[in-house]
């Protein structure tokens, strides 16, 4: 038990360490993409982009790294309880955490929707056209909580299991890193996009 509770504060750490290159990685993507690539909005300079990126960036990391501690702490303890519970009675048994993954989303999904700050955007911008954000697991929500954990539960189990079997972790953090750096520029990619359609 102490070894997945152990190995599963790593992978939490990992996580949301590869949760804040990813949402950097969006800033970053974006700023370029609006204030580089295309020609930078009216209202906005490029001086003014380059100060968005030195100061807003390390803000919006600090916020990820809360919101991704909130969110996932409670289902990578969670998922320290069925690794070394499952171990403990019924043996070599550590894949029954990929099966109560949708249980695990539940767990994610419910810390994100009522543990953070979910009205942040409501209060920036004052209450002007915005509404305030819905409470509540709607099939949408599960389906895009499962698709964000799905990856997290794999990366802890496999972190896990090369920690049990005494091989290197190098391979699953480099592929890790990978995917939160390509993952945060699609993202990126996809907000600048948005972004040149509404202006």
């Amino acid at each position: 038990m102490l070894a997945a509770i152990k190995s599963c504060t790593q992978s939490l750490i990992g996580v949301v360490v590869f949760l804040t290159i990813a949402s950097i990685a969006i800033v970053i993507v974006a700023i370029l993409i609006l204030d580089f690539v295309h020609a930078p909005p009216p209202y906005r300079s490029r001086d003014n982009a380059i100060f968005i990126l030195t100061f807003y960036t390390p803000i919006f990391a600090i916020s990820a790294i809360i919101v991704s501690f909130l969110a996932f702490a409670p289902s990578q303890f969670f998922q320290a309880l069925v690794l070394g519970g499952s171990d403990w009675l019924f043996g070599q048994t550590r894949f029954l955490v990929l099966q109560a993954l949708p249980l695990t989303a539940v767990l994610t999904w419910y810390c994100y929707d009522y543990l953070t700050p979910s009205d942040i955007k409501l209060a920036i911008s004052g209450g002007r056209d915005l509404t305030p954000h819905q409470h509540g697991l709607t099939t949408s929500r599960y389906i895009m909580t499962l698709a964000i954990q799905t990856p997290i539960t794999l990366f802890s189990f496999l972190y896990f299991e090369t920690g049990t079997h005494g091989r290197s972790k190098k391979p699953i953090l480099i592929a890790a890193l990978a995917a939160a750096i390509v993952v945060g520029t699609i993202q990126g990619f996809g907000a600048a996009q948005m972004q040149l359609r509404f202006p």
